[in-house]
């Protein structure tokens, strides 16, 4: 959009007393900017990429900040579906034109709910999970919907990625410096939920070290934490194609935290990166000398809060969920308990409590509630989502993120989803394609159109 500046200036293009060369070379210079479109980077007269956020990526990015902490409050979850419903409105004539992906979206969202209520029906049933369950679907499809009608791009996508991480991170790294300096632990999770909850930080496994705390930023458990920066992390990895510091940040400041499955899927992650990735010798020997460093540390503390239940029996709390699996009935089994019972209440044959159930990751849990019809359906789902030429090479690094104890409700299991998705479409049509660090070519939005 052309400001009035530019239009005054225009006439001057064609004629005048300035040398005509550099009069074309400012008229050109004009067209490009003129020509990129919102969003976008721009390349400079020294071939560098300014940076630059548009509107819509900036609602998107906080947005999905506010739905990163929609499991633990409800004025976070309010300000991420307020955010997101500002964008579609401002947006709503490029999304109205372009709907050829409308009906495969509304299709989706019918086939999510139906399937939920179908699976969660004949067991306890609490009505306000399933409300927000279908709330939960809708800002998936809505998102989803603003990527392929190309009101947001993967530019978009890689800066709200290290958006997340980077707002996160910043909490983290000040709840930690400021015990480490002062003694005093800020309680951030305090000021987000709207009811009292206990802030796990301390653990006897770090009691002689350093660091003696387990830091959590703006959760009440350090996996909560990594279960947001680690996937992330991932998705700026394979959207960028290289590593960058928003994806070194995401991982070490995880590995920080402690978090048992943070670790094992750390560690997960960087074998696959290491073995399967696309990457330079040097990347890979640096992944090699930062395992090696770091291995002892880690090893330690997994021996400490796992071996040895250093806080509590960490290993026999989370197979309790499978004891349940075995006695349950023939019908339980095929289609599970249930996605929406009232966790005030404690559930299955042997009196789960709810986080008896998810502990024990995703894929137990999605075992427990749906049964192996539904996690059958499911992993049946993610194969035939990224059974594609360029799509497979990323289900390595989603199916170990799914290790964390994400459960249906948990806002950042969808936009875990939801991101993969659209790095496949990116990836889908760029499958042998590298880009060399520090370029800004190769990048698509999620409808396949080109970018600068």
């Amino acid at each position: 959009m052309h400001s009035a500046g530019m239009h005054t200036a225009a006439p001057a293009c064609g004629g005048g007393s300035a040398p005509i060369r550099r009069r074309a070379g400012a008229c050109a210079y004009g067209a490009q900017r003129s020509s990129t479109p919102p969003g976008h980077a721009r390349p400079t007269n020294h071939g560098v990429f300014m940076r630059r956020v548009s509107v819509p990526t900036l609602l998107f990015a906080a947005s999905a900040c506010f739905f990163s902490l929609n499991a633990f409050s409800v004025r976070a979850t309010f300000a991420a579906y307020a955010l997101l419903a500002l964008l579609a409105l401002l947006r709503a004539p490029t999304l109205f034109a372009r709907q050829q992906r409308l009906p495969a979206i509304v299709a989706y969202w019918l086939l999510s709910v139906s399937s939920a209520f179908l699976v969660s029906a004949f067991g306890d049933f609490y009505a306000n999970f399933f409300v927000k369950f279908v709330l939960i679907q809708t800002y998936v499809a809505l998102a989803f919907w603003l990527f392929a009608s190309g009101v947001l791009a993967m530019r978009s996508l890689e800066r709200t990625c290290e958006t997340l991480i980077y707002v996160h991170a910043t909490f983290f790294i000040v709840q930690l410096g400021c015990y480490l300096a002062f003694g005093h632990f800020i309680d951030f999770d305090s000021y987000i939920r709207e009811s009292d909850s206990e802030a796990l930080y301390a653990t006897k496994a770090l009691s002689d070290s350093l660091i003696s705390i387990r830091a959590l930023g703006l959760y009440s458990e350090p996996s909560f934490y990594a279960m947001t920066v680690v996937p992330a992390g991932a998705i700026l990895l394979l959207a960028k194609r290289r590593m960058t510091a928003a994806t070194i940040v995401a991982f070490a400041t995880a590995l920080l935290s402690f978090s048992i499955a943070a670790i094992l899927i750390c560690a997960l992650l960087g074998g696959v990166h290491f073995f399967a990735g696309r990457t330079s010798i040097r990347i890979k020997l640096v992944i090699a000398a930062v395992a090696l460093a770091i291995a002892p540390a880690m090893y330690g503390v997994y021996d400490k809060r796992v071996n040895q239940s250093a806080d509590y029996d960490a290993l026999g709390s989370r197979t309790l969920v499978l004891r349940e699996l075995r006695e349950r009935d023939a019908l339980a089994d095929v289609f599970g308990s249930g996605l929406f019972w009232d966790e005030r209440n404690n559930v299955g044959k042997t009196h789960l409590r709810g986080y008896q159930v998810r502990d024990s990751s995703f894929y137990v849990y999605l075992l427990f509630a749906t049964g192996v019809a539904g996690a059958t359906a499911f992993v049946g789902a993610l194969f035939m989502l990224f059974r594609r030429r360029g799509r497979r090479s990323l289900l390595p690094y989603l199916l170990p993120l799914l290790l964390f104890k994400f459960h249906a409700l948990y806002g950042m299991l969808w936009l875990t989803l939801l991101m993969f998705v659209v790095v496949a479409g990116h990836a889908e049509r760029l499958p042998e394609r590298r880009e060399r660090p520090g370029t800004g070519t190769g990048r698509l939005s999620a409808t396949g159109a080109s970018g600068p």
